[in-house]
């Protein structure tokens, strides 16, 4: 349904939206999903290994199977992989089995740059 532009800027100032921004917003076309999905694989590089990616996929093997389950991997930050661990008794338990986690990380491809483990809460 067509408003007027008053009626237009007076729906944007209810929904709390720059005004220009809306009529930009209908001006563009809007872009093909499929496009869109092939501009972030490529930015992103989604289909490239990396360390996350092979982090991600051998989480299991890595961290077996009591633990598996019970931490995440945040980030890579440097040399040092920062795992989620919500509970005190588990992250007690990390430290104490890090170097051979650690090791086990660094065995994995592109993972050999890994130095330490910090764990979160």
């Amino acid at each position: 349904m067509k408003f007027s532009r008053s009626v237009e800027d007076l729906i944007a100032d209810f929904r709390g939206l720059p005004r220009d921004e809306l009529a930009a917003a209908k001006r563009r076309p809007p872009v093909a999903l499929e496009n869109l999905l092939v501009v972030i694989e490529e930015q992103y590089k989604l289909e490239q290994p990396s360390p996350e990616r092979s982090l991600v996929e051998n989480w299991g093997a890595v961290f077996g199977p009591s633990l598996a389950g019970r931490c995440n991997p945040v980030r890579i930050k440097g040399d040092t992989l920062v795992v989620s661990v919500t509970n005190p008794t588990l992250r007690s338990e990390l430290k104490f089995q890090s170097r051979t986690i650690l090791r086990r990380i660094q065995q994995l491809e592109h993972c050999d740059h890994i130095k330490a483990i910090v764990t979160r809460a």
